[in-house]
């Protein structure tokens, strides 16, 4: 019974161990962003943890891919020409954001970050049926903001993604 009560302590502990390692710390998901991406643009959980969406340059090409955390076959994941993305960013004394858009057909893939008119930090995945601005939503997916890796910058048109002047 003394290594029964032992082991089952064990193994709770263990599984502990594994769910803190699986939220990861900012600097560990960013270390492990880099090492599957050369080129990060974007990363984040989503905030149940089960879920990932990654967003690479490799040129002269941008990945994209969203699915269970870790998996090596993504439910969504493409590769798309640079100059078919397009990258906006916005700060000012109220907000913050930074957005980054991947369009595959008619269906296009935004991720955001930033701050809002209130001044509270946010995260999200956006899928629209068209673009953005004219097209139909059809997914908003909340982000967890511990998790985010975003490198979403004007260094970004050097890689052949377009600015977009929808902010």
């Amino acid at each position: 019974m003394k290594h029964g009560t032992a082991l089952l302590l064990s193994a709770g502990m263990m599984l502990a161990s594994l769910s803190a390692a699986n939220a990861g710390t900012p600097d560990a998901l960013i270390q492990t962003h880099h090492q599957r991406c050369g080129k990060p643009v974007f990363y984040a959980q989503t905030v149940n943890h089960k879920k990932e969406v990654e967003i690479c340059i490799i040129t002269p090409s941008v990945s994209y891919s969203f699915g269970r955390n870790g998996a090596e076959h993504k439910e969504m994941d493409i590769t798309v020409p640079a100059h078919t993305t397009t990258y906006a960013y916005q700060s000012n004394q109220v907000i913050s954001l930074q957005e980054f858009t991947v369009r595959n057909g008619d269906v296009s893939y935004q991720v955001s970050a930033g701050t809002n008119d209130e001044g509270k930090p946010f995260a999200s995945l956006d899928v629209y049926k068209g673009t953005p601005d004219t097209g139909k939503p059809l997914a908003e997916i909340r982000l967890d903001l511990d998790t985010v890796v975003n490198n979403i910058s004007h260094a970004l048109t050097e890689e052949g993604v377009v600015e977009s002047d929808s902010l």
